[in-house]
């Protein structure tokens, strides 16, 4: 993808920016890390960085040449502890390896061997080393780290002491784990060692330097090798200069960064650990997903221009209320399961209906239902729930909320297209927020990749129906009439299924055209906020959805002339936590 340029790339790029910054700010401020110096050095070391784009084999060869590895770990987020394991298993398979762990304290190291060698279950490894009270971040992805290494038959080290409590601590807590660190190294001569602990630790300055002392007054030197996660200054830099999410990067002087969570993705992941905390809870139980949803749907007027305190929306019953107050109620984890069917069956939907919904949540683990001005989330993924988010707006600013998604009058070519504008937008919501991507399923990224959109690989099951029905419609838009072919309309004029899945993959075009069109600095507020709000009877369905996929500048910016007909033809047919002794990361 080339280089972006413009003035609206460089506005695309800040308000990402600003929208995890903002959360990063809510969250990090509460817990009083964001201005300290300890903090701080691992933000100037990374911000004078200048990160290059490199294959992700790449790390895992520098990774195998070294003695010792230090991996970064924003402990919030379980993909940080799943890329320590995969690491792990790369490095036995060269060799002889031991995994350093922050999370247990040396004193503690006898409970974690036996936890290792079969001895002890998880629920009474957690309590023996107080797991909730002094460590507190979801455990799944430290018990896989750990049932990983015990498969390897890889011994496990207990790095950390006490306390964690306040930011005093951290140089001697630096120093007791350099202590262990050089033990080992001295004491294993034949032996890799990879550290996972927490990224502010691995400022030039702090653990590395500490343990560089301790092997030089010991006579021993070992290559090292420092593999950041997903840290932010060479993520934002990266993508500004090309905007596809990066994979690897090389940052300079033995150091590497790994991407798989965007900054907005981990700062709402430490804010659930954040009211776990607040509200004493265990570690992986779910919390309320509310602000993270509410805050996407801020980002995305804020593209609109509109400010849900002081904006009006008025329902079809006649009645207004502020945007702000319409905002829709959300629910997650297993609570959105249990609530799913009698939710929808209060608001008169069909057995059938509730069926198809959960499916739809089951399928992609994001829901809105209109009818009900709910958000299902079965986990947090902010390109999905950017996408409900955009659906609600579209539903609230179009005066449709608490109305059935779909037109029951209209003819299904009509419903198709109608859908397809509505899968637009929500597409194009998940982009503006998130540029990692995360809204579409592997078989919609085929499809999206075969007409010609956004490239990604290809693989799942072969559609040969849909490539086809694409690649018509490629032809249908390439021309100059507005009547819907037959061998466009006849497919979804076909089983319910079908018609909803060429839908989507036309939704994701639309939406992927649309996020360009922003990109190029030719689609702004006005006419985004129009996209969001126009009426949109079936009837002019397709009209529209055509008309942008041709290159039309937008509804509000249609040049004067007679208006298309009422109804295309159709060939063929007529904040807030406690304070605690938990470590940030």
């Amino acid at each position: 993808m080339p280089r972006p340029a413009g003035r609206a790339a460089r506005d695309l790029l800040a308000r990402r920016k600003d929208a995890a910054n903002r959360l990063r700010r809510e969250v990090l401020g509460a817990d009083g890390s964001l201005g300290h110096p300890y903090f701080r050095a691992l933000e100037r070391r990374l911000a004078q960085e200048r990160p290059r784009r490199v294959p992700l084999d790449r790390i895992f060869r520098k990774c195998l040449a070294a003695r010792l590895v230090y991996v970064g770990d924003f402990h919030a987020v379980p993909a940080c502890q799943e890329f320590a394991a995969d690491l792990l298993a790369r490095l036995r398979a060269a060799g002889p390896v031991a995994l350093g762990v922050e999370f247990v304290y040396a004193r503690q190291q006898g409970v974690l061997d036996r936890r290792q060698s079969g001895g002890m279950d998880d629920a009474s490894f957690l309590r023996r080393i107080h797991y909730r009270e002094e460590w507190g971040y979801p455990w799944r992805g430290y018990g896989e780290m750990l049932d990983r290494a015990r498969e390897l038959a890889v011994p496990v080290v207990a790095l950390d002491s006490p306390p964690r409590a306040g930011f005093e601590g951290l140089a001697r807590r630096d120093e007791h784990v350099a202590r262990r660190i050089a033990a080992r190294l001295c004491s294993s001569p034949g032996e890799r060692l990879l550290v996972l602990i927490g990224e502010s630790h691995l400022a030039p300055g702090h653990l590395p330097a500490s343990v560089g002392r301790r092997l030089s007054r010991l006579g021993s030197g070992v290559e090292a090798v420092t593999v950041f996660q997903s840290p932010d200054a060479p993520y934002w830099r990266l993508l500004a200069a090309r905007d596809e999410p990066p994979e690897a990067a090389a940052l300079g002087s033995g150091a590497f960064a790994v991407f798989h969570t965007p900054p907005i993705a981990k700062y709402e992941a430490y804010r659930q650990v954040l009211e776990r905390w607040r509200e004493d809870v265990p570690p992986d139980e779910e919390v309320d997903l509310t602000p993270a949803v509410h805050h996407l749907v801020g980002v995305l007027l804020g593209w609109l221009g509109i400010d849900p305190e002081r904006h009006r929306i008025r329902h079809r019953g006649g009645w207004a209320e502020d945007l702000a107050d319409a905002f829709p109620e959300v629910y997650s984890g297993p609570e959105a399961k249990a609530l799913l069917g009698p939710i929808l069956a209060e608001h008169g939907s069909s057995a059938a209906e509730s069926r198809e919904a959960r499916s739809a949540l089951e399928a992609r683990g994001a829901l809105y239902e209109p009818r009900s001005n709910t958000v299902f989330l079965l986990r947090y993924l902010p390109g999905r729930a950017a996408g409900e988010g955009a659906r609600f707006l579209r539903a609230a600013l179009s005066g449709r909320l608490f109305s059935a998604a779909e037109e029951p009058a209209a003819g299904p070519v009509e419903r198709a297209y109608a859908a397809a504008y509505e899968e637009g937008l929500a597409y194009l919501g998940s982009l503006l927020v998130d540029p990692a991507g995360d809204y579409l399923l592997p078989d919609d990224r085929r499809a999206l990749a075969a007409a010609g959109g956004r490239s990604a690989p290809r693989g799942g099951t072969a559609w040969a129906l849909r490539d086809r029905w694409l690649a018509a419609h490629l032809r249908f838009e390439a021309g100059g009439s507005w009547t819907v072919p037959e061998e466009i309309a006849g497919y979804l004029r076909g089983a319910r299924g079908v018609r909803r899945a060429l839908a989507r993959d036309l939704g994701h075009r639309l939406g992927w055209a649309l996020f360009e069109r922003v990109r190029r600095g030719d689609l702004g507020e006005r006419e985004l906020r129009s996209l969001f709000s126009r009426p949109l009877a079936p009837a002019r369905s397709s009209r529209a959805v055509v008309g942008l996929l041709r290159g039309d500048r937008g509804p509000s910016e249609e040049k004067p002339g007679p208006r298309p007909a009422a109804r295309p033809r159709v060939a063929g047919r007529g904040r807030w936590v406690k304070e605690s002794s938990r470590p940030r990361k």
